[in-house]
């Protein structure tokens, strides 16, 4: 989301010079560099559903992590900051709040996150994913969606031409555990005559998935990774995965029914209000992992297999809560806040 918005930036203005602030821990420190863009950390941890000491050592590095980044907005002197949700953007939203430096807050989630919940006091704008977030930040809220890959854009509604619908099973770049488990126990209950199935597993389960695979003599199309995840989307009829904010934007974005199977542990539970947000518009079925075994996730599967009629509607529901626009409605976010 950060890097979409750090790219559509520079291609306005080629000499724009971006700096992201971030953890050592975090993916940012892998990506960020590699990408081109430069990189200052700071040390924060999480505060919501952690472990008391975990909890006191970030209580104990928030003044270290403010001045750090009061250090850097100085050095620095950026036009405008913007804060993408995580516990390294409330340090930095909150110096450049202090220096008197125009901010943004961008909110992905249907539920704000702890980080934007605090910041929504203090930033000056906040670009929010749903029209039900906008309450949280009153006159400062602008509904621009999430910034998504325009390839996901591109992604035809409906899938590879053909019968029995293809269902593309996800659980992010290392897969889930959970829902691995899940189509596994599912797997006896479906016939390859009802549903052909592309299943990403991660690359820790993938072994043991694709035995059970061949066990039970269910041909599919079993992955570790996926590095082109448009170019499997065009191949589905329908997804089952998680519900996190980028997740979800990119299901829209492709206008894709889905089985939404939330993380049960999210912060703020943020993955079930995604996913509710979809399911009372039409677009998705929300399933909980806590409560649901292979039969149930079964008969969801077969019930949506075997409805094309009800598929195409759910994929028309899905396409209108896309904003394609997203990345550059930010951008003159940016922009206007910054003059």
């Amino acid at each position: 989301m950060a890097i979409a918005i750090a790219q559509q930036l520079k291609m306005r203005q080629p000499g724009i010079d971006t700096l992201f602030a971030g953890t050592e821990e975090g993916l940012e420190s892998r990506i960020v560099p590699s990408l081109g863009f430069k990189l200052e950390t700071i040390k924060i941890g999480g505060l919501k559903k952690v472990g008391a000491l975990r909890k006191l050592r970030t209580l104990f590095q928030l003044p270290l992590s403010f001045s750090s980044s009061l250090r850097i907005i100085r050095r620095f002197s950026p036009q405008v900051v913007v804060g993408v949700g995580g516990y390294s953007s409330g340090p930095v939203v909150l110096a450049a709040c202090l220096l008197r430096i125009p901010t943004l807050i961008i909110e992905p989630n249907v539920y704000p996150g702890f980080a934007n919940r605090v910041l929504s006091r203090f930033a000056g704008r906040a670009a929010v994913a749903f029209e039900e977030t906008a309450g949280w930040f009153g006159r400062k809220a602008h509904v621009t969606g999430v910034p998504v890959r325009s390839a996901f854009f591109e992604v035809p509604a409906e899938g590879t031409p053909g019968t029995p619908p293809t269902l593309l099973v996800y659980g992010g770049s290392r897969g889930s555990h959970p829902i691995n488990k899940l189509i596994v126990a599912a797997l006896p209950f479906l016939s390859p005559e009802q549903v052909s199935i592309i299943h990403q597993t991660g690359p820790e389960d993938y072994e043991d998935v694709s035995t059970r695979y061949q066990d039970i003599g269910f041909p599919a199309e079993v992955l570790p990774y996926i590095d082109n995840m448009p170019k499997y989307f065009a191949k589905a009829d329908l997804l089952l995965c998680r519900a996190g904010a980028s997740t979800v934007a990119e299901i829209t974005a492709a206008g894709k029914p889905a089985i939404l199977i939330p993380f049960p542990h999210a912060t703020d539970d943020h993955q079930r209000k995604n996913a509710e947000a979809l399911a009372v518009r039409g677009a998705a079925v929300l399933v909980h992992q806590e409560s649901t075994d292979g039969p149930q996730l079964a008969t969801a599967i077969q019930e949506l297999a075997t409805e094309p009629e009800r598929l195409i509607s759910m994929s028309t529901e899905s396409r209108k809560l896309a904003k394609p626009g997203a990345t550059n409605t930010i951008v003159d976010l940016m922009e206007e806040i910054a003059q």
